[in-house]
């Protein structure tokens, strides 16, 4: 399938009032079609690599969430891969389609990943910045990384870019349910200074919107906020 026939394919499984659904919560200055995330993943499997990375940049949303599938999925080593995702994450402008393109990474390049990730976290871009976040959060938070990823946001430069802020909070919010002992212990000490109030008082408001957080916890929350 070439790029116009994927245009049409695209066009002809658009649904109209999801495109303003879609349009509304993206924030993107990308045109959208108006198809769901899960066709959009379908389609992608019928590109290898060097196709997509001739698509046109920034013309359609699709496209570019295609592009970040197939880049995220795609069967290469670590060498190889982290090359490709480097030049995707430099083209993110908005947080779906840095989301949506989290890798799933192989138990034997863990750790070369892991560095790859936390490396991309003060970079000047808030998007490249949020891709690290959001692959730290997908992979990375169990008891043997979380003290590292913890100690990874220091290096955060992006403090006040919403985006950067949101992902950071939910991050903090998805460690409460899967570390939880360690999570209140930064919260009550390094968090506090590291994260901005923003992004602090926001991971608390995440962790009690959270159906993986005890009532308990979620109390907890309140005497926690930052004023």
């Amino acid at each position: 399938m070439n790029y116009e026939s994927l245009i049409q394919t695209l066009k002809e499984n658009s649904n109209k009032q999801f495109d303003e659904f879609n349009n509304k919560i993206i924030n993107s200055g990308v045109a959208t079609i108006g198809c769901k995330v899960p066709f959009v993943r379908k389609l992608a499997k019928q590109f290898t690599l060097s196709e997509v990375e001739n698509f046109p940049v920034h013309q359609y949303f699709e496209v570019d969430l295609l592009r970040g599938i197939v880049a995220s999925t795609s069967k290469l080593n670590f060498e190889q891969k982290s090359t490709h995702l480097l030049e995707f994450a430099e083209t993110i402008e908005n947080w779906a389609v840095c989301d949506c393109a989290t890798v799933k990474v192989p138990k034997a390049e863990s750790d070369l990943y892991f560095e790859f990730f936390c490396n991309l976290l003060p970079n000047a871009q808030p998007f490249v910045c949020r891709y690290g976040v959001v692959n730290l959060m997908s992979g990375y938070l169990d008891d043997v990384h979380i003290d590292k990823v913890f100690s990874a946001l220091v290096t955060v430069t992006q403090w006040g870019h919403y985006y950067v802020d949101m992902g950071v909070a939910w991050l903090v919010a998805t460690a409460m349910a899967k570390c939880r002992d360690k999570t209140i212990a930064y919260m009550q000490g390094e968090g506090r200074q590291v994260l901005n109030k923003f992004a602090y008082n926001k991971a608390l408001q995440k962790m009690r919107e959270s159906f993986r957080v005890s009532a308990e916890d979620k109390q907890w929350t309140y005497t926690m906020k930052m004023v």
